[in-house]
């Protein structure tokens, strides 16, 4: 009796969470930084193995997403960040996506080429070190980077970068920065 009602409990605990997280507004899931660091250095490859510096775009900012052509919360948000890109000028947003870990080449153009990414920039990670030193703990992971070249925000997690909040978020940012 007692295992059935904690498990009765944990189930009505999960139910409740997942439902106040679902509503939850895509905005309210960045953490943004009060003392954002400056990064110098956020070296990756391009998809014919040459290091790129991905600080060496002239933007207002970077919108950096880390990705994994096996996770499946990662492909599903794609599309929308796509969207995104679609609806800024790169001297205002650029998004860069990057696939980290062991992710076939072949699998990561087959990717972009069956769902028409033409809107994103696409490099790699292979080992994960970019992902390890900028603390991505799970994919997808963003990070979005100021014209100064600082970390200014992150999120941990899919969202729908197609949503009004969210293209509001990025006009907000972009203004402060130009």
């Amino acid at each position: 009796m007692r295992i059935g009602c904690f498990v009765f409990l944990y189930a009505l605990m999960t139910f409740f969470a997942n439902i106040s997280f679902a509503e939850k507004n895509e905005v309210d899931k960045f953490l943004f930084h009060e003392n954002s660091q400056k990064l110098k250095n956020l070296n990756v490859l391009d998809i014919n193995d040459n290091e790129i510096n991905i600080l060496n775009k002239n933007t207002d900012i970077i919108l950096i997403n880390f990705w994994a052509t096996w996770c499946s919360p990662c492909t599903k948000e794609m599309p929308s960040l796509n969207e995104l890109q679609s609806k800024f000028d790169t001297k205002n947003l650029k998004i860069v996506t990057v696939a980290t870990g062991r992710n076939n080449p072949n699998k990561i153009l087959a990717f972009f080429k069956k769902y028409n990414l033409s809107n994103l920039e696409n490099y790699r990670d292979p080992k994960g070190k970019l992902a390890l030193e900028l603390g991505v703990v799970g994919l997808p992971f963003s990070l979005i980077i100021s014209k100064e070249k600082r970390n200014i925000g992150q999120l941990i997690g899919p969202i729908d970068w197609s949503k009004k909040e969210v293209e509001d978020l990025f006009i907000e940012l972009i203004e402060k920065e130009s």
